[in-house]
Parts: C-alpha cells; structure tokens; sequence
C-alpha cells in the first residue's frame, strides 16, 4: 500500500474525528439542551396554561348535576359544581329542615369551576372525582358517623412525568346557615362566621367572631376549626394533617325580610360566608397528596359536644356568667332524668334556686314590710323638711335605726338573682335540648314562645298581684306609676321569650309571692 495513501487517509481520518469531536458532537449537545429547554418550557407552559384554566372561576359548558345521598342526620344534595353540599335536610325533632336553601355553590365546596362525577359510594360515605390538570385528579371523599364528627379528605394523584403546581383554592361556607322557625327573625343578627383559637396562658380555647367584610384575619397557624354558626347550629372544618392559608368573610345579601312589621317597607336579609384558602403548592411526578380534616354540621347540643373532641362547645355562648349558665344546664339535665319533662325540670330547678335564697329573699319582704310600716311616719318627715335636705337625712337614718331597718336589705336579693337570671336566660335560650321539648297541652316547644301568651300573661298577673300588696301606702305618685306599669311592661317584653324562660319566671314570681304572703301574715300577727 502506497505511503502517501496511508498518510492521506490517516490525515483524513484525523480530520473526521477532529471534525466530530469539536464540532459535530458540540453541535448535537447545544441541539439536545435547546430540545429539553424547549420541552421543559413546553410543559411549564402547559402547566400555567392549565393552571390558569383551572383559576377561573367561569363554569363549565355541563350542566349543573345533584347527587343525593342519605347521612345519619341528614338527607344531603351534592352539587357536582365543587363537590359541596347543596341542601343540608336535617332530620328534626318537629320535621325536616332545610339549614342551606340559599343559592351558593354549597357547604365545603372546593374548586367549583371543575365538574365532580360521583365514582364510589358506600353506607355511611360518597367519593367524587373531578380532572384537575392534563393527568392530575382529585378525589373528594365524604365519611358521616353517627356521632357527628365527620370526615373529609380531598387527594390530588399526579400522574405526570413532571412535576405541577396545584392551585390555589378555598373550602366554602355559607352564604348564611338557616334555623328553626322560631329563630328565622334573629337569625341574620346570630349568624356569624367563627374560628375557634387557642390563646397563650388561657386553659380553653377562645371563640372568635369575624366582623363583616374580614379579609385576613387569621391563618392556619393561629386557628383549630373555622365555620358558621347561628344560635342552635354549627358547621365547621377542622383540618387534620395540612395548614390553611388565610380566612376571608364577607356578606351575602340572600333574601328580604319585613321591616318593624312592614311599616317601613323590606330590608336584604345578609348572610355571612367564609372561604378557607388553601394556598398553591407543588406536587411531585407520580406522587400524590390527601389533605385530612373532620367537620361538623348539626345542632349545638351541649351534652353531645361534651363527649366530643375539638372543643365544640365553646361555640355555645352563654354570657357573662357562663360558669353560673353552664352549671344550671348540668342540674337541669339531671332533673330532667329523673323527670323526662323539661318543663317540670325547670320549675324543680326554679325551687332549688329559691331554697338557696329563701334567706335574702325573707330578709328583702322583711326589709319591705317594715317600710310600708313606717311609710306614714317617713312621709310627715319629707313634708317637715321639705326645704332641708340634710336634716331630712338625719332624721331618716334615726328613724331607720330606731326600727332597726337597712334600706340595703330590699335590694340585696335582686342583685344576687340579677346574674343568676342572666345566666339562667342565656342557658334556656341557648339551649338545643329544649328544642322541640314539650311541657302540658299547648306548649309543645319550649324553645319558641307562648303560641297562646298564656305564660306570659300569667306571670304579669302574679307580677301585678305581687306589687300591688308591696306597694307601701302614700308613695310617691311617680315611684307608684312605675309599680303600676312594671307588670304590664314584663308582660309585654316576655311575649316573645322562649317558654321555658317565662315558664322560669312564672314559677320565681308565683313561690315569691307565696313567701310574701306568709310573710306579711306573720308579721301581721307578731303586733
């Protein structure tokens, strides 16, 4: 073989690999890295497209489909708009009642631009699934228990080679959250969005309201269960494994209600609702991710949210002297085992109350009769010194030291009843166990007012008898209109309280006077 052959093809060979190695091969690798680059800018593409498609909030071209489902307490409607709960027909004690008939996209609803599609049902639980991205969908999964405590998980599978972003999104409540008959005319001022926090230094949690129009007043951190509440029910999401971003409230307008009777014509009936925003997170390739809570949806029963976790009663609200409420509820409860009538557990509560005071209330009738006693001797001193009002003062305090009387005494008993009153009346008119409780013949709910203003009548007449024998003779025209007018005034402002309040004051006043009546009798005959 020629030398200058084999130098030739040695040359070129040398040519070719040089050729290959710095130019070629360079040029392939700048083409392969602008083919991922450009795939990768393909598929973040397509993930901030599909990411801004899934963001709006527009509707689907599909019709809106309801899906009923059978709960322990409950016949629920799901709408297949988010997966929430269109129509929440609980089962109560005096017939079923609709706690959601305002048009909304429905209680826990999630990401209500996608369509939900029933994919699994058993007795006590309902799947719907839904497709998020190109390859990612959701699952949304509804347990019910008998004991009211719920659960709700929402997954994400990312069946993608490549990682994506999942939304933003928000769990629903409201707008508003009905009641019972009797409550519907309070309801817009008892509606309220809440959140239950666990403050420093304080052994149990704190039940916070959120004023109107509230855009972030809390975050995950700071809270343990957030919802809507009225006087008797409750619904709320308690997040199990995942922390929500912030809260957002805002008012509705859902309906017109009569104002001052129509006088001054309708007024919008605003209903609160709250988003819980979970914020936007990434999701890896072929992973996926379940976010766990419990929920409630129900009454306010305080003996059943004392056997349940997540501190349930603090959404019951019982006022200043709660510690006095919560203890008359407890004594209540335990005479209305043995009773079975709540309404004859209430009048054996009114007696123990009255034998706990019969001590001050005595010394208050007392205090009363030895100042209708001296009311002759009191008024020659006022008309006297009508001119001086230092020594008309003096001479009162002779007189009532020398009939050994204490002015203070008359008012100590109202001022030790005033709280136990207040107490007493936030427990009765919070209280869901009276609820549809019967008592005699027409009062089938002690809950709800007198149908017939029979009770409250009754107690302006005891009222009326009452004053009239401690109305001390020659008192002051004025002082003397006010005695006059007071049991009518009663009368009026209990119209509308809830029996079993009146029927507690019924009772009070009818023992009162009885006390009174011995009373006077005896001192009567002690001249």
């Amino acid at each position: 073989m020629n030398r200058n052959f084999l130098l030739a093809a040695l040359f070129f060979l040398l040519l070719v690999t040089g050729y290959n190695q710095f130019v070629t091969i360079p040029r392939m690798q700048k083409q392969k890295q602008a083919a991922e680059q450009e795939l990768a800018q393909a598929k973040q593409e397509l993930t901030q497209a599909d990411f801004a498609a899934v963001s709006k909030t527009q509707p689907s071209s599909l019709p809106e489909e309801l899906i009923t489902f059978d709960a322990p307490t409950a016949n629920i409607t799901f709408s297949s708009k988010g997966a929430g709960i269109k129509t929440f027909l609980f089962r109560d004690a005096l017939g079923d009642l609709d706690l959601t008939p305002y048009t909304g996209e429905g209680y826990f609803a999630t990401l209500p631009q996608l369509d939900f599609a029933e994919s699994a049902r058993t007795k006590d639980s309902i799947s719907f699934t839904a497709s998020l991205l190109p390859g990612v969908d959701v699952i949304k999964t509804y347990r019910f228990n008998e004991n009211g405590i719920n659960h709700l998980s929402l997954t994400f599978n990312n069946k993608n080679g490549h990682e994506v972003q999942l939304p933003a999104f928000a769990f629903n409540f409201g707008p508003g959250l009905s009641t019972t008959k009797s409550e519907l005319k309070d309801n817009e001022r008892e509606s309220k969005a809440v959140y239950l926090i666990q403050e420093q230094g304080k052994k149990n949690p704190t039940l916070v309201k959120f004023a109107s129009d509230d855009e972030s007043p809390a975050s995950g951190k700071d809270w343990l269960w957030a919802g809507v509440q009225n006087r008797y029910f409750l619904s709320v999401l308690i997040p199990q494994n995942w922390t929500a971003g912030t809260l957002k409230t805002d008012k509705q307008i859902i309906g017109k209600q009569k104002r001052m009777w129509g006088l001054f014509g309708e007024g919008d009936v605003k209903g609160p609702q709250l988003l819980i925003n979970v914020p936007a997170q990434e999701l890896a390739a072929k992973a996926s991710l379940t976010l766990n809570s419990d929920f409630y949806f129900g009454p306010k029963d305080y003996q059943a949210f004392e056997k349940l976790p997540y501190h349930l009663s603090r959404s019951i609200e019982f006022g200043f002297f709660g510690a006095l409420g919560r203890l008359a509820r407890n004594v209540l409860e335990l005479f209305y085992s043995w009773t079975g009538n709540y309404g004859v557990a209430i009048i054996m509560l009114t007696v123990l109350l009255q034998l706990i005071l019969f001590k001050f209330t005595l010394m208050s009738l007392k205090s009363g009769a030895q100042m209708k006693k001296v009311q002759p001797e009191m008024k020659r001193l006022q008309e006297k010194y009508k001119g001086n009002p230092e020594a008309l003062n003096r001479e009162m305090l002779a007189l009532y030291q020398k009939h050994k009387i204490n002015p203070l005494s008359g008012c100590l008993p109202l001022l030790i009843q005033l709280p136990i009153f207040l107490a007493l009346f936030n427990a009765l008119r919070t209280s869901w166990s009276l609820h549809g409780a019967g008592f005699v013949l027409w009062i089938t709910d002690l809950s709800s007012k007198d149908p017939y203003y029979i009770l409250p009548i009754l107690m302006g007449a005891v009222m009326f008898f009452q004053q009239r024998a401690t109305m001390p003779a020659g008192m002051d025209p004025a002082q003397a209109a006010m005695f006059k007018y007071m049991p009518l005034i009663f009368t009026l402002l209990f119209m509308n309280f809830p029996s079993g309040l009146v029927l507690y004051w019924l009772t009070n006043s009818l023992i009162t006077f009885g006390i009174q009546t011995l009373a006077n009798k005896k001192i009567a005959n002690a001249k």
